[in-house]
């Protein structure tokens, strides 16, 4: 009987990502966590649809891990959890986990060393997160120094 606890040092944070869609990069800060936890070589990460309740996993594709950031690619338009894709063809928002763990092939959060984050995944299928607004300044204006 084990009681699943939460770490007081996990903090969610939010990303946003493109369905049906190749070379895209997440950042996270995961390293920091290593102080709390120890070493690890890879990190599992969590999908669960907020609607469909559906959990899937994946190895992610660790392009940079520092002490300051971890950069992620992955491809959302074919499924291979093994090598960091996995196919998303819906938007809407999801739920994200990210494991550290020292298997490369191990798709199971129980066999996992720790959660080290979670989030909100959201997936969109625009492309700006903001709009950038048009200023026009009037010419009839002068100004002095």
């Amino acid at each position: 009987m084990g009681i699943d606890l939460i770490p007081f040092f996990i903090f969610e944070q939010m990303i946003a990502i493109l369905p049906n869609t190749t070379n895209q990069y997440v950042y996270l800060t995961l390293k920091e966590k290593q102080k709390d936890v120890g070493s690890w070589t890879n990190y599992l990460v969590e999908i669960q649809g907020e609607m469909s309740r559906e959990k899937r996993y994946f190895i992610a594709n660790v392009l940079e891990d520092n002490a300051r950031y971890t950069k992620i690619a992955i491809n959302t338009n074919t499924n291979d959890p093994l090598n960091g894709d996995l196919l998303i063809t819906e938007t809407g928002q999801y739920w994200y986990k990210v494991f550290a763990q020292d298997s490369d092939t191990n798709l199971g959060p129980k066999n996992s060393i720790a959660e080290i984050e979670r989030g909100v995944l959201h997936v969109q299928t625009e492309q700006e997160y903001y709009n950038i607004p048009t200023i026009t300044l009037p010419d009839n204006i002068i100004y002095y120094d």
